[in-house]
């Protein structure tokens, strides 16, 4: 994480591409297990006193699940739209997989939450705290705020 240096928490948001894929790394179901999912749906919805978000999710998604079990989860923003990692974690949705060894995915701990992020991948990472759920129809509306945000340094 070196190349990275501490963002306000205030202005987060601004760390945030809006209608781009966000990566959206949460705690899997087993001791060292983690989980990456891309997420096109989400957006920030306040900023003070820190950086909040929503994102949009099918229920029956792991992360959905990782999210309600844990209460936390991070966001890394792509450095690149088209990054692979997006398509190969997009594929498959299992508790009993780690995407990180699947794929071969290098990942580092996140320094206030249980999550792997991806710091050799993204130009942005925030990490989260749950705030709340709504169940909209067939699908649940995750709420977060920042608890930690990070910025490449230019």
């Amino acid at each position: 994480m070196n190349k990275f240096i501490n963002e306000d928490l205030t202005k987060a948001y601004k760390l945030i591409d809006q209608g781009k894929t966000a990566l959206v790394c949460t705690k899997g179901i087993n001791e060292k297990q983690y989980n990456i999912t891309p997420i096109g749906w989400f957006t920030t919805y306040d900023y003070e006193p820190v950086t909040k978000v929503l994102f949009v999710s099918d229920p029956n998604h792991q992360c959905a699940k990782n999210i309600e079990r844990t209460k936390e989860f991070s966001i890394c923003i792509p450095k690149n739209e088209n990054d692979e990692i997006i398509n190969k974690c997009g594929s498959v949705s299992d508790k009993n997989i780690d995407k990180f060894a699947m794929f071969n995915i290098k990942g580092t701990k996140a320094t206030k939450t249980d999550t792997f992020i991806l710091p050799e991948n993204a130009k942005a990472i925030i990490e989260f705290k749950l705030i709340k759920i709504i169940e909209e129809s067939t699908v649940k509306i995750f709420m977060g705020e920042a608890v930690a945000a990070f910025k490449l340094k230019d």
